[in-house]
């Protein structure tokens, strides 16, 4: 069991800080740095990953280590020179002649051609079973130049174990993005983390990670901007009072559950309820009601197109603490005329799914079908504070920008998407983003079984309970719901597996998390 105080988010950090941590680590004494050399630290660097592949392989049949011309290149030179010293046989692949190196990577290329080994064309034959990625380090940018192209594919089709360093070959540093990149089993990374490494396509793409500060002092990385990879922990929730009663843990409306989505519904309400929301509520096509009364009789519902005095939308999104749109929601005529019973609401709100895509092509209209209203009152589909939980398609369509150019800069993407509808939000995906305009983080949980039907109907109903459970600190609330919701995952499938998860079996993780957390 972890207190809030045992764990502790992880500084990532851009190739540009790492640059600069790397030269104040170099700097003389005199001038606040350590005074460390750049052979050194390569020297350093290329310990660590041969120390880690030993442990990952203590009898090393040889390696093919294939060398760029940049300092991530210098790195690969270096464990060759290591590995021959062990008498481990290596095979040295140069994608430059030694004349176009320069600096501490050509100093690196000497010592190894003064320890009798000789440079290779890049196009040779693999010799070992073990290959070391030291082609392009974190200064990468877009896709891979010819040649290096050429020997990523070759690695990637190779039968074999492979070992990046720095990051695999072609993996952006910043953004986690990648058009071309080697298939990594480890990844050796030091001084820094990169921001790459942890979403996006980095994980993955780096297999199993390996970090060193080879010996630089965390102080130097301390005075740069980073991203936090962030993790669940008790401390996200606050202690559930000893005279709570259910109206103060807050009442979650579920709007969505087209005819044949009620499952949808079911799922989020069953997630609000099993995270400590006092009451839930489902309007919901009347198609569903019996699958919901069965599945989840706690909650109540109403159908949001029938007016009924104290069960109409209206009179239930009055005594709502926020509002979760989407879930099952669909794009027919059913939706379109819940949307308009929603236009006036101005509260709280989650928006997934179906709503995505009725917030980003028909605010407008709800808008100017409203002027008149909002002339008299204000009232107009501007819900506040908001919140988003988007994924890469989700995004493309809030931006009105293809998928392709979210996967690109991610993070980029959630500035945009928090600034422009005035929200917080997150973008799914490995290594999940959130946050708004000013500041993002990375979740630090996650794995591939998430990748299934459900998953996000459990994510907001999830959300919006923790959400409504600190109205205080909304944001706060929401981004414990981020995290949990991964967390109770990957505690689902160590029990599962990752290909059998379910959304359902995910439910039972964040009430066993939840009560972990209470008992602290």
């Amino acid at each position: 069991m972890h207190r809030s105080s045992d764990i502790q988010d992880q500084p990532l950090y851009t190739a540009a800080a790492c640059r600069a941590i790397d030269a104040q680590a170099m700097a003389a004494e005199s001038a606040g740095g350590m005074g460390l050399t750049g052979p050194q630290l390569m020297q350093r660097a290329a310990q660590f990953a041969l120390d880690t592949l030993l442990n990952l392989s203590p009898q090393l049949p040889g390696l093919s280590i294939l060398c760029g011309k940049g300092n991530n290149g210098g790195d690969g030179y270096w464990v060759a020179v290591l590995a021959k010293r062990l008498g481990i046989p290596v095979q040295l692949i140069a994608l430059a002649p030694k004349e176009e190196l320069r600096g501490d990577a050509r100093d690196a290329c000497e010592q190894a051609i003064a320890a009798g080994m000789s440079l290779e064309d890049p196009d040779a034959d693999f010799r070992y079973p073990v290959i070391v990625d030291a082609l392009l380090g974190t200064g990468g940018q877009g896709a891979p130049r010819p040649g290096y192209a050429q020997a990523i594919t070759r690695i990637n089709e190779a039968q074999a174990f492979v070992l990046s360093l720095d990051l695999p070959s072609g993996l952006h540093a910043d953004t986690g993005a990648a058009q071309l990149a080697v298939q990594a089993d480890a990844t050796v990374s030091f001084i820094a983390r990169n921001i790459g490494l942890f979403t996006g396509r980095g994980p993955a793409l780096c297999g199993q990670r390996y970090f060193s500060d080879l010996g630089v002092a965390a102080s130097y990385a301390q005075q740069h901007p980073h991203v936090p990879l962030r993790h669940w922990h008790a401390g996200l929730m606050p202690k559930v009072p000893a005279d709570a009663y259910k109206h103060q843990r807050g009442h979650v409306v579920i709007v969505g559950g087209c005819k044949g989505m009620g499952g949808a519904v079911i799922l989020a309400a069953q997630s609000a309820l099993c995270s400590g929301a006092g009451l839930v509520s489902v309007a919901t096509d009347a198609a569903n009601i019996a699958g919901l009364q069965a599945r989840v009789p706690e909650a109540m519902w109403i159908d949001p197109l029938v007016a009924e005095d104290d069960r109409s939308l209206a009179s239930v999104l009055a005594n709502a603490g926020i509002v979760v749109l989407g879930p099952g929601l669909g794009r027919g005529p059913w939706a379109a005329k819940v949307m308009d019973a929603l236009a006036a609401y101005q509260g709280p709100m989650l928006v997934d799914a179906d709503g995505l895509y009725w917030l980003a092509k028909h605010q407008q209209r709800y808008q100017h079908k409203y002027q008149h209203k909002r002339q008299q009152q204000g009232a107009v589909f501007a819900p506040q504070p908001l919140f988003l939980t988007p994924h890469a398609g989700e995004a493309a369509t809030l931006l009105g920008t293809s998928v392709a150019e979210v996967a690109a800069d991610p993070f980029a993407a959630v500035a945009a998407m928090a600034s422009n509808y005035q929200a917080r939000c997150l973008l799914k995906g490995p290594g999940t983003i959130f946050g708004d305009a000013d500041a993002v983080s990375v979740c630090g949980h996650g794995n591939p079984g998430m990748a299934t039907a459900g998953m996000g109907d459990v994510l907001a109903g999830l959300a919006a309970s923790l959400i409504v459970q600190q109205p205080q600190n909304r944001s706060a609330g929401f981004d414990a719901g981020v995290l949990l919701h991964s967390a109770a995952a990957d505690r689902a499938a160590l029990e599962l597996g990752q290909r059998g998860l379910t959304a359902s079996a995910v439910i039972p993780s964040i009430g066993a998390l939840l009560h972990e957390a209470q008992t602290c």
